[in-house]
C-alpha cells in the first residue's frame, strides 16, 4: 500500500480482512466487531465500470457526519481522504492509499475527513460500512481537481457534475467546523 502527502491522517486505520481462499474462489469475512462510535447504519457498495472514474470528495456534517469503513472488493482504487476537523493536527492534509481485492484490506475513516476515491481498473467495486445514513441536505463535495493538488495516477475519465462543481477546501473546513460547533 502507498501512502502520499502526510504519513497518516489522524485516526485513519488500515484494518486487515480475512480472505479465505480456495479451489472455489475466495470468501471475505469483513470484521463486523469494529466499534463505530455510533451504531452502523447501512451497508453500500460503488460499481465502476470505467478506469480513471474519479468519485467524491464527499463529507457529511454534524448531525450526519459518517464514520466509514471502506474495502475494494474488486479492482484496485487510489483512496484519498483529507482531514477537515478543526483542532485536528493534520487539518487540511490529505493521504492516499491504493486499495485493491488482491490485498483485501478496509480502511476506516472517522468522522469530519472528506473521502473519494479513482479506479485505477474497470468493474472496480467498493464497499462502505457507514455510521450515519446518508442526508442529501448534510451532504456536500470538494471538487477534485482544482486546489488540493491530489495526483490521480490517471487521467479523469468520468466525474460527477456535483463533484466538479464542488465548493474548494477552505469552504469545506469551514462548513465542517460550523456544524461541529452547534
Amino acid at each position: 500500500m502507498k501512502s502520499n502527502f502526510v504519513d497518516s491522517i489522524d485516526g485513519v486505520r488500515i484494518l486487515p480482512v480475512k480472505s479465505f481462499p480456495d479451489e472455489r474462489g475466495r470468501f471475505i469475512k469483513f470484521d463486523s466487531t469494529f466499534n463505530f462510535q455510533d451504531s452502523l447504519s447501512s451497508i453500500a457498495l460503488s460499481f465502476n465500470p470505467t478506469k480513471g472514474t474519479l468519485r467524491g470528495m464527499h463529507f457529511q456534517i454534524e448531525p450526519f457526519a459518517e464514520e466509514k469503513l471502506v474495502a475494494c472488493v474488486q479492482g484496485s482504487i487510489l483512496d484519498v481522504i483529507i482531514d477537515l476537523r478543526p483542532d485536528s493536527r493534520t487539518l487540511g492534509k490529505w493521504t492516499s492509499i491504493e486499495v485493491s481485492a488482491r490485498e483485501m484490506t478496509q480502511i476506516y475513516i472517522p468522522k469530519g475527513l472528506a473521502h473519494g476515491f479513482q479506479t485505477l481498473e474497470a468493474d472496480s467495486i467498493v464497499h462502505y460500512e457507514l455510521s450515519s445514513t446518508y442526508s442529501e441536505e448534510y451532504s456536500f463535495a470538494i471538487n477534485p481537481l482544482e486546489g488540493i493538488n491530489i495526483n490521480w495516477p490517471l487521467k479523469p475519465v468520468l466525474v460527477s457534475v456535483k463533484d466538479s462543481n464542488g465548493m474548494d477546501i477552505s469552504s469545506a473546513k469551514d462548513r465542517y467546523a460550523e456544524s461541529i460547533k452547534n
